[in-house]
């Protein structure tokens, strides 16, 4: 039975050491042990809306009644009113639905959870024309790579200042700096410090959108839909699960519960056979000049790549699907070739630029267009001033869908590549410059549409086809076969090896969202040690090194290393991280991974070690993989494991009984070896003579 709710009446949600209480009345709310908040801050949204009149106010919703399952009657005075569900979860608390009938001529200009009026005293103290501030409050935030070069995930409460940090597609394009699309979207942002956090995200893709505001050690999550530019929606609006909030002692784990909460919305379909391929990628030279298809195609067969992938600047324009014959006059027979030489091939897919409508068939109306009814073009900078602009792909068109997907169908069949990586969803207009025509396709559902019609459309040409995407949201997953942590060189030219092994913190991640994780790589030789350190916990590697184009030419252990972490990496989807002497990252220190593993069902299947760190069964000095070739833990002495080393030292692993076999690789073969066995210890040592040579590593069949 429905009753009145006064200020008090509370709503209180015990989990992991920690307890979410919330004013059902107010929405105040916070989380923390009994001695003091965590994390306090407003849960019910305001309005930031344009009234009937044409003037902007602020619309706090309150609480008025309560009832059965969580129901509450909701109020916004004059201006409307609606209903919350909220509903426990095993790891915190979800506003289920939110549904608000407004007022006619009420426009949504931003949703805002976190924020509430100022008074007029607080007023004097902000900028005129705003009447209200965000109002969440925390030691500090974490956003995973918040900001780049280098890398950046946790923040005081006061080192944002006043900032714009996006969560989902959206970077430049809501006025933050640019940052590679790993690992957006996340929809999502973690509040806390040393004594627990508290995530709150989106539980469903946003059709706003989806900002961090920090204002001064306050914080909201805003959602910009901005309908005082492109007109109210009619009738009553509501949303599917817009707000979930999970926590936990460190970020990662409330991270780690935020993600794992949609493992019911995981699609219901086998992955590409070909997710977990080893791929060579031709950016490293693509992006200095150099396109030389045949001896790129060598290189990769050398380096026992798997897939050879054409990224950008392979068509005719972007999104033509066609190759550029000038640069590429053999196309049809480059790619034959290729495979002849062992390699499956992939093609890089922007999938909302495109360059010239009208050679495709399209016009003004399958654009994004401003509010003046001109279509509008951008380029990743979002830089009005850059010659290189692109017009935007409007997916309300029927003609811009039938465009993506006849063309996306065509290259699978035509050129059947095992490997599609769709790019750009992140170089798009936001909801200040352009929107869909079709409002439920707005914001955040902008560029995930777009993703979904490519993909679609890819694996009706063929199911087999591997769809690589980057960001770490399961939503966004849920399209995808393989995740890629892009791109390594935003995190600053001598940061790549560190931004790695931040990155590789958040890419653990996805490690249970049944993607294949693709460690990819920097434009740095120099530092591609520390990548592949990490690749082979992480799974398959992938690679944007210059080849054909490097000045100087990467020394032979350099080409070594990736050599064998094409042989011997995991292609297995399913895993834990096992962090050993690894940071997951708190207000006092960046995430860093230095020696971690990778858990199989609770099997060791992969080791980086790099600081002396170990599993008690094993030691060693110097750095290196150790990658597992079967289904046997690494701790038990037992199986088939694979051994690089990455810097001159000694390993020392568990061996029972002697070992059946032991072979040492180098320039792609492999030769038997007598190493040191003695008293249940195998000894593998490499020297720098053993790697200037090109030792790639050592196979121990212990069968």
């Amino acid at each position: 039975m429905d009753h009145s709710l006064t200020v008090g009446q509370t709503l209180t949600v015990a989990r992991h050491s920690h307890a979410l209480s919330v004013d059902l009345a107010t929405g105040a709310a916070r989380l923390g042990p009994a001695d003091r908040s965590v994390w306090s801050g407003t849960l019910y949204p305001s309005l930031w809306a344009v009234l009937p009149d044409g003037s902007r106010a602020l619309l706090p919703v309150r609480g008025t009644s309560v009832s059965d399952g969580g129901r509450v009657a909701l109020s916004l005075g004059p201006a409307g009113s609606g209903e919350a569900v909220w509903a426990e979860t095993d790891d915190g608390l979800d506003l289920a639905t939110l549904s608000l009938d407004l007022a006619e001529g009420v426009r949504i200009v931003d949703l805002w959870f976190g924020a509430s009026p100022l008074t007029d005293d607080q007023r004097v103290a902000a900028p005129a024309d705003l009447p209200f501030w965000p109002d969440w409050r925390a030691g500090g935030v974490c956003v995973p790579s918040g900001r780049p070069a280098p890398a950046a995930s946790f923040f005081r409460s006061w080192d944002l200042g006043q900032a714009t940090v996006p969560l989902g597609a959206f970077g430049p394009a809501v006025g933050s700096p640019y940052a590679a699309a790993f690992p957006r979207p996340l929809y999502a942002a973690a509040f806390g410090d040393d004594r627990g956090w508290l995530l709150a995200g989106a539980g469903s893709v946003p059709d706003a959108a989806l900002t961090l505001e920090a204002r001064s050690a306050n914080f909201g999550l805003r959602w910009s839909y901005r309908e005082d530019l492109w007109g109210a929606v009619s009738g009553p609006r509501s949303w599917v699960n817009p707000l979930r909030l999970t926590w936990g002692d460190t970020a990662w784990d409330a991270y780690d519960r935020y993600f794992a909460s949609f493992a019911g919305d995981a699609p219901d379909r086998e992955r590409s056979p070909h997710a977990a391929l080893s791929v060579w990628n031709t950016w490293g030279d693509f992006r200095s000049g150099t396109h030389d298809l045949p001896a790129a195609a060598k290189a990769a067969a050398d380096l026992e790549c798997a897939a050879l992938v054409l990224d950008d600047q392979w068509e005719s324009m972007v999104s033509s699907g066609v190759p550029h014959t000038g640069r590429f006059p053999n196309f049809a027979a480059d790619l034959d070739a290729s495979r002849s030489a062992g390699l499956a091939v992939g093609f890089w897919q922007s999938v909302g630029w495109i360059d010239d409508p009208g050679a495709v068939g399209l016009t003004d109306d399958d654009l994004l267009r401003g509010a003046d009814g001109r279509p509008r073009r951008a380029n990743w900078a979002q830089d009005p001033r850059d010659p290189a602009q692109h017009w935007c792909l409007d997916p309300s068109s029927p003609r811009t869908r039938a465009f993506l997907a006849e063309r996306t169908e065509a290259l699978v069949r035509e050129h059947r590549p095992a490997v599609l990586k769709l790019d750009f969803g992140y170089g798009l207009p936001g909801p200040d410059v352009a929107v869909p025509a079709d409002p439920r396709l707005r914001g955040e559902r902008l560029s995930q549409e777009l993703h979904r019609i490519v993909a679609e459309a890819a694996r009706r040409a063929d199911p087999d086809v591997a769809i690589l995407v980057y960001g770490l949201h399961p939503l966004h997953l849920a399209l995808a076969d393989v995740v890629a942590l892009d791109d390594m060189g935003d995190h600053g030219a001598a940061h790549e090896g560190a931004g790695h092994r931040h990155w590789s913190v958040w890419a653990a991640l996805a490690g249970t969202g049944g993607v294949t994780v693709n460690g990819s790589s920097g434009y740095d030789w120099a530092q591609d040690d520390e990548v592949l350190l990490d690749t082979a916990v992480l799974g398959a590697p992938g690679a944007v090194l210059p080849l054909l184009s490097s000045n100087p030419s990467p020394a032979a252990r350099q080409l070594a290393r990736r050599r064998a972490l094409n042989r011997w990496h995991r292609r297995t989807r399913t895993w834990r991280p096992l962090w050993l002497s690894s940071s997951v990252g708190s207000l006092t220190a960046e995430p860093d991974v230095r020696s971690w593993g990778r858990l199989e069902n609770g099997v060791l299947t992969a080791l980086c070690l790099r600081d002396g760190a170990a599993p008690p069964e094993l030691a060693y000095t110097g750095r290196w993989a150790l990658i597992a070739q079967d289904d046997a833990d690494l701790r038990s002495g037992m199986g088939r494991a694979a051994a690089v080393s990455v810097a001159a030292g000694t390993l020392r692993l568990p061996c029972p009984r002697p070992p059946a076999a032991v072979a040492r690789w180098a320039e792609g073969r492999a030769a038997a070896a007598d190493p040191v066995w003695h008293d249940g210890v195998l000894e593998l040592t490499a020297t720098d003579d053993d790697l200037d040579s090109g030792l790639e590593g050592w196979t121990v069949d212990h069968a």
